[in-house]
């Protein structure tokens, strides 16, 4: 027997009930508790085909307006299709609703409505509930998204978590997500990546670097630059102490430079050679200790407009969207320069705490991803880090979980860059 039968059963005895007046009384009370919880059955039914009808409103509306050199009428075709294969997908019959996509200027909007029967909220003369959606797409002129990956190649990215090898999986997340938005809009998006462990490997204008020469370019291994240079993005000057290629902390002297060529990792600005980014993402693996903060530092300086790296527009373009997505797998190992040129550890924690802070000041959207990380001070670090620690930070322990975590991601990018409202 169903709860409804059930429910109609209790009530048919409670108002038949001729024992009395408590009967009565019972019988009475019984009825608005009755009503309200069938008025919560089917709220719940209302609020499920809801939140269905917004994401295949939004995933339809999207796509016809990124559709490239598309007509109004051609717009709003993708979208009725694209609506109707998502409804198809999602098990529910999209022929019963009046769905709509109308094109003005440069916007898509969207509405959809449909009802839906009630249960026990009829015996109150409520026999359907209206259930409506609606959202508006800007159809993308000018507006451009700046993504830097910043991403833990340590030594424990070699580990299993879940199915995988954790690189493993970071790597095809990853990969999928530069598929995903070059392959949606290629001439609005540009991707760099930091892959970091104990040191960063990069070519640099050789007057940004510790006893190099001016118009040279130096490749090689970098630490941290010395305090305070390290918290911000500004162009190094002609003192040493605002360069890069310092010396190498001696806590893992152990650990050179020479493998970081060999294992592919090394800074790559950002630009729109997706297929060099996914061909580097795909062959890189993990060495050595981690140094997340330094790994930050890159990410600013890759979305920075200032020198050492050109690809950054200015942080004033209102067309343009930064996003910095660092994952790590595990604690800061590495010392970094504090003030009076002392290195600790501790210090590498604080300077990401103000790497991210000055970052997000600058108007970059950082996203965080505690991979399979079971220090609870690193996590709760990352998740200060994030611009919105509701929205932007990810506890991640798994392939599964990476993979989803960077579709959420990417959906977010898309949102932010693409939807009105």
């Amino acid at each position: 027997m169903t709860l409804t039968s059930r429910l109609f059963q209790m009530a048919k005895r409670f108002t038949a009930a001729d024992r009395g007046t408590v009967a009565l009384a019972t019988g009475l009370a019984a009825v608005p508790m009755l009503l309200a919880a069938g008025a919560g059955i089917d709220l719940i039914r209302y609020s499920s085909l809801h939140a269905s009808l917004q994401t295949a409103l939004d995933a339809a509306s999207l796509a016809a307006a990124v559709a490239d050199s598309a007509t109004p009428a051609q717009r709003q075709q993708i979208g009725t299709d694209t609506f109707a294969a998502n409804m198809a997908n999602s098990g529910l019959d999209a022929t019963v609703y009046a769905v709509s996509f109308a094109v003005s200027g440069s916007t898509v909007t969207g509405s959809v409505n449909t009802s839906i029967p009630t249960t026990l909220m009829k015996v109150a003369g409520i026999n359907s509930l209206s259930v409506e959606a609606g959202n508006e797409i800007s159809i993308p002129e000018g507006r451009k998204a700046e993504i830097a990956l910043v991403l833990d190649y340590s030594n424990s990215m070699n580990d299993v978590a879940g199915s995988q090898v954790k690189y493993v999986a970071m790597k095809k997340a990853a990969m999928k997500l530069v598929d995903d938005l070059s392959t949606a809009k290629p001439d609005k998006v540009k991707f760099g990546l930091v892959p970091f462990s104990h040191h960063v490997y990069a070519s640099l204008p050789g007057e940004y670097v510790l006893d190099q020469t001016a118009g040279t370019t130096w490749t090689g291994c970098t630490q941290d630059r010395p305090y305070p240079d390290n918290l911000t993005d500004a162009t190094p000057t002609a003192a040493n102490t605002s360069k890069w290629g310092q010396p190498q902390a001696p806590d893992h002297l152990s650990n050179g430079c020479g493998p970081y060529a060999s294992h592919g990792l090394k800074v790559r600005p950002l630009s729109t050679d997706f297929a060099g980014v996914r061909s580097q993402l795909d062959t890189m693996t993990p060495y050595a200790w981690t140094h997340i903060a330094l790994g930050v530092e890159f990410g600013y300086h890759l979305l920075s407009p200032n020198a050492p790296f050109s690809g950054g527009v200015a942080y004033s373009d209102s067309e343009t969207r930064k996003y910095m997505i660092v994952l790590t797998d595990g604690m800061q190992t590495e010392p970094a320069f504090g003030p009076s040129g002392v290195r600790s550890v501790a210090q590498g924690e604080d300077n990401l705490e103000q790497l991210c802070s000055n970052a997000k000041a600058s108007g970059i959207t950082i996203i965080t991803l505690a991979y399979d990380l079971n220090d609870s001070s690193t996590r709760k670090r990352l998740e200060n880090c994030a611009t919105d620690p509701d929205r932007n930070f990810f506890v991640v322990d798994d392939d599964k979980d990476v993979a989803e975590a960077f579709d959420e991601i990417k959906n977010a990018v898309m949102a932010e860059v693409f939807i009105s409202k």
